[in-house]
Formats: C-alpha cells, sequence, structure tokens
C-alpha cells in the first residue's frame, strides 16, 4: 500500500478548495462536477489508478484488540437515546457499570473496535485513510455501502482478545455520466477470536475527483412494519466519530465539510446509520433468531439535525435455494431523510439461535 507524500497533500488541498456550486433542475438536487486542476490526462490518471491497484490489492494488515467493555458500554450510551425503548438491555458489572465480561457484542458493535495505528501526518486531507485511497484527483469518498455475515455460533464477546485482518480485495473503475470517472475500492475486514471466525465485514468505497454531492429524492413504495425517528445531533456525530476512530472531517468540521465538499452540513456516518439499523432490527426481532447477515447500499446523504426516520418490513422469501432457507426470515431495513428519500437501505438475514 502507499500513502500520499507532502506534495500530494499540497496539490489534493488546492484541488479541493476549487470553488463549488451547487445545481438544481424542476427543484431537485442534481450532483455537478467541478472543475479541478490534475497535473496528469485522463490516460495518465487512469494508469496510476491501475498501478496502485496492483500494489494494494492484496495486501493484508492484521490488528490485535481486547473486545474491551468500555468501548462498548460508551457506544451503548451514545445510541440507545435514539432508539425505541424495547432495545434490549445488555448486562453491566456492579462495580464499575460497564458491560459484563463475555457478553456477546451487539450487531455492528465491532465497528468501534481494532482503531487505525495511522498517525495523523500519514491521513489523507480529508482526515481517513490514505492507504485506502486511490492516487489524486481521486479524492472525495463516500460510504457506498457492504456486506456484514455474522457468525451467530461465536460472536465477539466483551473481554476476549481478537483480531481483524483487513485487505483490499478490488479497484474497480467505472466512467459514468453524471459523475464522469469513479473508482470502487472493495474492502474485506474478517474478524476472529480463540474460538474462531466472529465475522466478516465487505464495505463499498467511492472515489471520484471533487463535486457536489447534491441529494437524489427516492422515495421508498412500501410500508414500514416498525418505524423510528431520531433526530441526529453534533453530538452523537462527535461521539461516534471519536469511538469508532474516525477523523474524516465531514462528520465533525462542519466549515470543512460546508465549503470544501459542498454539503449544506455536517453528514451523518454511514456505519452509524447501519448501526441504528440494525439495532432497531434488534428492538423489534422476534424471539429465537439471530442476526446471520445484512446486505447493504447507502443511497444518498443523511445531515445532522435533520430529522432522519428508520424502518424495517418482514419480507416473505418467494425462492428458496435449498430446505435449509426454510428456516431463515429476510428483514428490510431502510433510512429517510427529512425529505423522504430513502438515505440508506439493506435486508437483513434472520436465523434460528442454535440449541
Amino acid at each position: 500500500m502507499v500513502s500520499i507524500n507532502r506534495f500530494g497533500h499540497d496539490l489534493l488541498r488546492q484541488s479541493l478548495r476549487q470553488v463549488r456550486y451547487r445545481a438544481h433542475a424542476a427543484g431537485r438536487s442534481a450532483m455537478t462536477t467541478v472543475a479541478t486542476t490534475s497535473p496528469h490526462s485522463a490516460d495518465q490518471e487512469l494508469a496510476l489508478v491501475y498501478k496502485w491497484k496492483s500494489a494494494a490489492v492484496g495486501q493484508k494488515t492484521v490488528l490485535w484488540d481486547r473486545m474491551d467493555a468500555r468501548p462498548l458500554t460508551l457506544l451503548d450510551q451514545t445510541v440507545r437515546p435514539y432508539l425505541p425503548p424495547t432495545y434490549p438491555s445488555l448486562s453491566r458489572s456492579p462495580r464499575v457499570g460497564d458491560i459484563a465480561s463475555g457478553t456477546a457484542m451487539p450487531p455492528a458493535a465491532h465497528l468501534v473496535y481494532f482503531p487505525s495505528p495511522t498517525a495523523e501526518p500519514d491521513l489523507a486531507p480529508d482526515g481517513y485513510h490514505a492507504d485506502e485511497a486511490p492516487p489524486e484527483p481521486f479524492a472525495q469518498r463516500v460510504w457506498a455501502g457492504g456486506l456484514i455475515e455474522f457468525n451467530p455460533l461465536n460472536p465477539l464477546r466483551v473481554d476476549a482478545i481478537s483480531s481483524q485482518t483487513k485487505s483490499i480485495v478490488s479497484v474497480t473503475v467505472k466512467d459514468t455520466p453524471a459523475l464522469q470517472r469513479l473508482v470502487f475500492v472493495k474492502l474485506a475486514l474478517e474478524m476472529s477470536n480463540s474460538s474462531g471466525h466472529c465475522l466478516t465485514e465487505y464495505r463499498d468505497l467511492a472515489y471520484m475527483k471533487p463535486v457536489d454531492l447534491g441529494r437524489k429524492i427516492v422515495p421508498h413504495v412500501r410500508s414500514p412494519d416498525f418505524t423510528h425517528v431520531v433526530d441526529p445531533s453534533e453530538i452523537l456525530l462527535f461521539r461516534y466519530s471519536a469511538l469508532s476512530w474516525n477523523s474524516h472531517r465531514i462528520h465533525y468540521d462542519s466549515p470543512y465539510a460546508r465549503h470544501v465538499e459542498g454539503h449544506p452540513g455536517l453528514l451523518v456516518h454511514g456505519p452509524l446509520t447501519c448501526t441504528l439499523l440494525l439495532q432497531l432490527l434488534h428492538a423489534n426481532m422476534p424471539p429465537g433468531l439471530a442476526l446471520k447477515s445484512f446486505d447493504y447500499r447507502a443511497i444518498s446523504p443523511a445531515y445532522c439535525q435533520q430529522q432522519m426516520t428508520l424502518n424495517g418490513r418482514w419480507m416473505l422469501q418467494r425462492h428458496k435455494k435449498s430446505s435449509a432457507d426454510n428456516a431463515s426470515v429476510l428483514c428490510e431495513l431502510w433510512a429517510t431523510n427529512n425529505e423522504g428519500g430513502i438515505a440508506m437501505k439493506g435486508v437483513a438475514t434472520l436465523v434460528p439461535l442454535p440449541n
């Protein structure tokens, strides 16, 4: 994997500070490419991306972490006020009040563990990981979605020493009329403890030249079986950034989010929206079931201090691949923004708890 040198940082900052504007057509936001200065032609940019791809794909980084109770306790303290009263409580240590040793981690709690050891000078100018990013000018990134596959027989547990193996599994270049060239980077994060595999998370990150990310309004046509309204605050975003060791500036640096990346305010983290949706499911899960997987996509931004609605709908399975699939249950989860458009949507698969 490669890092951006000091010259690259300065050039990237200069490109990101180009004048941006928001285009509107028929009363709806549009996504507008902003002119940037690049020292390379389009063919040279593509060649640099493929050169980086050849060096980055397949390389693995292993991190170890003790699943200490304190981060999980603070995460629970952070998200519980934004969840329905039916969200189950977690066992606590009577002495210090932290979540009890041996407790199984709730869905997506792994996102606040295995912090990156990257020092600040080695981060990208937007505050995020440079080693996951293609070369300039593809400097602006969005969390496009992902897939989390859980092992219900061996969840991550409080106080267990566990490992995370991270790798870039693919880099794909796509040319689109609206955004010109996009670079998609897929990460795999495999987590294990002394009993074996616990979960695998696949993350899809999209990189582009600096653009004004106008919001798409895509309504959801189905009615939810359960729903919950949240008002994400600056404190929620700050605390989640701190817990997940996420220094991406669009989540806490309002002047940067507004004047550099052209957003109307701070963005709600994709992982935080994912977490809230899975905890909503946890609060409405029928007894005897465990979460097996969650496959989701980010559709449009959700912003701080703008109402967001979490929704869930039980799905009928019409196409079963085998008799083993008969026991599984599917639930569609989606979050809508204050304009009624889908911010994130996905499908969770639940299976019977082991006896």
